[in-house]
């Protein structure tokens, strides 16, 4: 076995190891982590076996956050894994071992800007805004007397929403609102350096 670690705390893997070209992961029960002290093939194999093993030639990208607990693994476009570990310098130790491994991947380094960071919230509340406007609309049309025939789609999903009234729709609104900001400050506290290796 080419290396190992045994992270410490609740919420990290028990067991990481590099060996033949794959990262080993997993959290096995007492018995098996007590064969890592055999000097037998058989006890290794064991050990493995209780693995889940990531290939190095599936790894597209490695990313490693200061103050996160756990190392990303990109294996493809909607696929990853995580190393958790929650001790910030293990995990440093085991990224940077990993850097010398995959050293032909492009190494960067930033902190992100605070707009990159939570743009996916921001596109909610923007689309929030836009379809509560929208809704808002018909629920006003609908107060004043006009009425609205069925409609598919996104169409009558608002229709459907603008019965509940412009009041109702207005206190969904500030709900769902403050939860998204209180949610993208939260992740805004969290921002720190991002450390990528990529294919």
């Amino acid at each position: 076995m080419d290396k190992i670690w045994k992270p410490k705390g609740k919420k990290s893997d028990k067991l990481i190891i590099i060996h033949d070209n794959r990262i080993c992961k997993g959290s096995p029960s007492v018995e098996i982590m007590n064969r890592l002290s055999v000097e037998s093939d058989q006890s290794k194999q064991e050990v493995l076996q209780s693995l889940h093993g990531i290939p190095y030639n599936y790894i597209q990208g490695i990313i490693n956050q200061r103050g996160v607990n756990h190392i990303k693994l990109i294996l493809g476009e909607d696929l990853e894994e995580e190393l958790f570990v929650e001790d910030e310098i293990v995990k440093n130790e085991i990224f940077e071992y990993l850097k010398s491994e995959f050293n032909s991947f492009e190494y960067t380094s930033e902190i992100p800007s605070a707009f990159t960071y939570v743009r996916p919230k921001i596109i909610g509340i923007i689309v929030l805004t836009a379809i509560f406007l929208w809704t808002s609309y018909f629920a006003v049309q609908m107060e004043q007397g006009y009425e609205y025939g069925a409609a598919r789609g996104i169409t009558g999903i608002a229709i459907g929403l603008a019965t509940f009234g412009i009041v109702k729709l207005l206190i969904g609104y500030i709900t769902i609102m403050g939860i998204t900001i209180f949610l993208m400050v939260k992740k805004l506290k969290t921002r720190s350096e991002i450390q990528t290796l990529k294919r």
